[in-house]
């Protein structure tokens, strides 16, 4: 199976108490063209490596003694800083046989889920799938960066304070700011414009008033 270059270089993180289990399925993902996996065989050394760093997806045993997958996908989905990492649950539990697992599992936050023994091709097909989601929400982010950047950087003239649109158009600021962003505007008038502005027409206005009475 031909795997593209973007998954191939995704961080992968596998938690299992069976070290066997462990270098097998970082055997078949290697074998299938993922690069960078790393293993854990308990939830303590995941849960510890996740603060290091965080990878672009989780493959977690559920039954580990001391902190078991639950316990790791809880405190994943409970922490802002890892909470977008997809994670999918692996079980010894026949699914036709028990259906608690899947149930805990996706209520906690899993993305997926998959029982021993399973086909490689299974694998891979549900890992691809989580990495593919995975790539877009990062890519959405960086586009929401980038967009948020210029936004930043609003090119305006020097003498009529008009803004430059995307459309190369040039707009008053308080109409390009209502059509990029949820603000409104109420007009008011500040300190120094009233007392150099309003106040003197004011004044003048008096005076008129005064000459033709």
């Amino acid at each position: 199976m031909e795997i593209a270059e973007i998954y191939r270089n995704m961080l992968i993180y596998a938690a299992d108490d069976d070290a066997i289990n462990l270098k097998l399925l970082k055997t078949n993902l290697i074998q299938n063209g993922f690069q960078r996996i790393e293993v854990f065989l308990s939830g303590e050394a995941l849960m510890h490596r996740l603060e290091e760093s965080p990878p672009d997806l989780i493959l977690l045993d559920i039954m580990m003694p001391g902190i078991s997958g639950y316990d790791v996908l809880h405190h994943i989905k409970n922490n802002p800083r890892l909470s977008h990492i997809p994670v999918i649950m692996i079980t010894a539990a026949p699914l036709e046989e028990e259906m608690e697992p899947l149930q805990t599992s996706f209520e906690l936050g899993a993305m997926d889920y998959i029982s021993k023994p399973f086909a490689t091709v299974e694998l891979i097909m549900r890992i691809l799938s989580a990495l593919r989601i995975e790539a877009q929400r990062q890519e959405l982010e960086k586009a929401a960066k980038q967009i948020s950047s210029l936004e930043k950087l609003l090119p305006i003239c020097s003498y009529c304070k008009k803004v430059r649109s995307d459309l190369d158009y040039w707009e008053e600021v308080e109409i390009y700011i209502s059509q990029h962003t949820d603000t409104m505007f109420s007009h008011s008038i500040c300190p120094h414009c009233y007392e150099t502005h309003i106040k003197p027409q004011l004044n003048a206005l008096r005076n008129k008033k005064k000459q033709d009475s």
